[in-house]
């Protein structure tokens, strides 16, 4: 069986390294080669994509930002998983938005604008908000909070949408996965730790969990999906809201990797293949902390000398702020446990500035 992925980041990369003791070959496309192109049977350039879709069983894809002729081709194709209207929806936060809204999901107030100003006049009337591009923004890109106090500064006239701050009491996310056959799983759901939009590190599991899988459930439901997508949500007063979902391997799940019975590449990989999904067990408290804007070769041994800790280096080409350069993976007895090593290693990675690399 072939599998083709959209996308040669990290998060093709390691669902190549998971699954390569399966029977299947896995091909990449891209217009420039990442980590994922080095390790994969063979790499196509974008604009060979009707060959690229032909030569494959199954096309998934590690992120949402795709050109629409790779997507439609291999969804005329039927191999298309998850589906395109999945992945159609996250490329324009304004009909994500709509649609969660439209089908009963609990999201922050919001309004749609097509310029700067106007969306900025209409973040003041939220008293607080934060004012998000509809494309292309990611891990906090064009993002920009404002309050009653904040003084204009021009930004791209493209279209925003504006939400309302939630003053919310933590950040989690789920990472959950429906095969063809509508079978539904989910992973333990984690806490997750943000600065300016970038996922620091996270610890599963969190509390509070009916809310977070019943939406996951519904959602999947709703879009017929196929494989694994991972969602996360604000957790204010013991309710829980949808934040965004993403269709797709996550980085909040990275953790499985060493802390369940399988993973979610794995899982995704059985999922869009025809492959049953199976149900995952949390073994230990587990979690990540991203390695973001640094190199690593001076504290392998630190890292490695608290114990529970495994290391995962996405080899790019090139080491620069706010950029995710892999992550360690941590798992113990407890959540405390798993906390005190998370801030080890936060100390290890950043020596206490962390805002220098995010």
């Amino acid at each position: 069986m072939k599998i083709g992925i959209i996308g040669s980041g990290q998060l093709g990369y390691m669902m190549i390294n998971t699954m390569r003791r399966y029977p299947l070959e896995f091909y990449v496309i891209d217009d420039n080669k990442g980590p994922s192109a080095f390790i994969a049977d063979r790499f196509f350039d974008a604009s060979d994509y009707r060959e690229f879709v032909d030569s494959c069983d199954y096309v998934t894809y590690e992120f949402e930002h795709i050109d629409q002729n790779i997507l439609k081709y291999a969804d005329e194709q039927n191999k298309l998983r998850p589906s395109i209207k999945a992945v159609e929806l996250k490329q324009d936060r304004s009909l994500e938005k709509k649609y969660l809204k439209e089908h009963g999901f609990p999201i922050a107030d919001y309004e749609y604008s097509e310029t700067y100003k106007d969306a900025f006049e209409k973040a003041k009337e939220f008293g607080k908000a934060v004012i998000k591009s509809c494309k292309g923004g990611y891990d906090g890109k064009n993002q920009y909070f404002v309050d009653i106090n904040s003084k204009y500064e021009e930004h791209p006239d493209v279209p925003y949408v504006i939400e309302k701050f939630i003053d919310y009491d933590y950040e989690a996310s789920i990472i959950a996965v429906r095969d063809v056959h509508g079978k539904f799983y989910h992973f333990e759901p984690s806490f997750n730790y943000n600065k300016n939009g970038i996922l620091i590190y996270n610890i599963s599991p969190v509390n509070n969990t009916l809310e977070m899988i019943d939406m996951a459930k519904r959602l999947m439901e709703s879009l017929d999906y196929t494989g694994v997508m991972g969602i996360e949500y604000y957790v204010k007063d013991g309710k829980t809201i949808i934040n965004e979902y993403a269709p797709r391997v996550h980085n909040t799940g990275h953790h499985t990797l060493t802390g369940s019975s399988i993973s979610q590449f794995e899982e995704h990989i059985l999922a869009i293949s025809g492959m049953d999904a199976v149900n995952p067990e949390l073994f230990v408290p587990s979690g990540i902390v991203n390695i973001i804007g640094t190199g690593i070769e001076d504290k392998i041994s630190e890292i490695l000398e608290l114990g529970n800790t495994n290391i995962y280096w996405y080899h790019k080409d090139e080491i620069r702020r706010k950029r995710k350069m892999g992550h360690v993976n941590v798992y113990g007895k407890s959540y405390n446990d798993v906390q005190k090593k998370i801030n080890i290693i936060l100390d290890i990675l950043y020596c206490g500035k962390i805002d220098e690399y995010i």
